[in-house]
């Protein structure tokens, strides 16, 4: 057998859910740049990305007994066009790419759709969250907005074509691998209000607007189900602060932490409260093997509780280096087609504006549930008070 590098615990589990959830954890991401960016372009600046970042130069291979290892392959890319037109909407593309499942052993695939009606282009990456985190992601955002450098000003007069782009390696492996997949999202409208009342809500009371979106969550999602306890899997960083800019080992640095809300009755200040104490607990507890969820009451054990997800990239700007305007839009989703979760909340903020989607599985939860449970989101985040207590 090749050498290989055994996957961590956590990685381990993210491809093991991929392999046995339809494509579950699957990560897309969707940045729109300016100008039509041909093939050819294409490829120089990803050929350029694969030789920076060694992670997208393997494959996934199983090693026995249910374990599995990245193995390095042929890093020549590759490119082909499209069978039919992609749509040009970003959250149709987004939708579509999240539901076609990558090969059980392909790291990551892209696809390249450019307008040339608003001289723009849609690159959607789809990573095996194997080889993603939010801090990775943005690393290689920023990487290939620099690649791609400035949009040629005389774009190409032929109407530019959509195109697949994958390590050579997989060029025999059709792009459909006929899996079946029931991803699904829906966005949240963060107002301008909304997102003053956010900042104004952090500045007043010393919460973080990460543990904000976080009671909003929660608190919604007892309002809407009527439920006495839900369970929350909130995603954390391993990562050193310290460590920005030095070269990208390992591409997944997350850890998952439970906590169960529930029995007393919590208002949405209470909610918001409750799960800064949660973080608190938490991050004291990064790196070590998960023990009882944190929570304030006990609740039953044979209790069947619904599960929630929380998931906060940042400020994709912090780790843009090029000139504004390199990277027109931006946002990441994660599919969430196994149905382990009721909903995940996907939140990042870029160019000032929040970012938040409610991710779920179509077999699970229906679309009209889904548009019920974003309205109560929303209107929590419209009920925010302007100050809180911290104590």
């Amino acid at each position: 057998m090749q050498s290989y590098r055994l996957l961590d615990e956590t990685e381990q589990r993210f491809h093991q859910n991929f392999l046995h959830r339809n494509g579950n954890t699957q990560v897309t991401s969707l940045l729109t740049v300016p100008g039509c960016v041909s093939a050819l372009r294409a490829r120089k600046a990803f050929s350029q990305l694969v030789a920076d970042y060694p992670f997208l130069r393997q494959k996934i291979v199983p090693v026995g007994g249910e374990q599995y290892g990245f193995v390095q392959i042929e890093e020549q890319v590759h490119s082909s066009p499209c069978a039919a037109q992609p749509p040009l909407q970003p959250d149709i593309l987004l939708r579509l790419e999240l539901n076609r499942v990558l090969g059980d052993q392909e790291c990551w695939r892209a696809l390249v759709v450019p307008d040339p009606e608003l001289n723009q282009t849609h690159i959607v990456l789809t990573r095996n969250h194997a080889i993603s985190d939010g801090y990775s992601t943005a690393r290689l955002v920023n990487s290939l907005a620099g690649y791609l450098g400035v949009s040629p000003s005389n774009s190409d007069k032929q109407k530019p074509g959509a195109f697949h782009l994958r390590l050579r390696y997989w060029r025999e492996y059709p792009i459909e691998t006929g899996k079946a997949s029931h991803a699904d999202f829906v966005r949240l409208q963060v107002s301008a209000h909304v997102a003053y009342r956010i900042d104004h809500l952090r500045a007043t009371s010393g919460f973080t607007a990460n543990t904000i979106w976080g009671g909003v969550l929660v608190y919604s999602y007892l309002r809407h189900a009527s439920v006495p306890a839900v369970d929350l899997f909130t995603a954390y960083s391993l990562r050193d602060p310290g460590s920005h800019g030095q070269p990208l080992s390992k591409a997944c640095m997350i850890d998952v932490r439970e906590a169960t809300f529930g029995d007393e009755p919590l208002d949405l200040p209470g909610c918001i409260k409750r799960y800064a104490r949660v973080v608190s607990q938490d991050k004291a507890l990064l790196g070590t093997k998960p023990g009882k969820p944190a929570n304030q009451r006990p609740v039953a054990e044979d209790t069947v509780r619904p599960t929630l997800a929380f998931t906060n990239t940042g400020l994709l700007d912090r780790f843009l280096t090029h000139p504004r305007g390199r990277v027109l839009e931006f946002s990441t989703l994660v599919n969430r087609s196994g149905g382990n979760y009721e909903f995940v909340l996907h939140l990042g903020k870029f160019n000032g504006t929040w970012h938040a989607a409610l991710a779920f599985s179509s077999l699970k939860v229906d679309r009209a549930t889904a548009l019920a449970f974003k309205s109560q989101v929303e209107s929590a985040l419209d009920a925010l008070p302007t100050a809180l207590n911290i104590q």
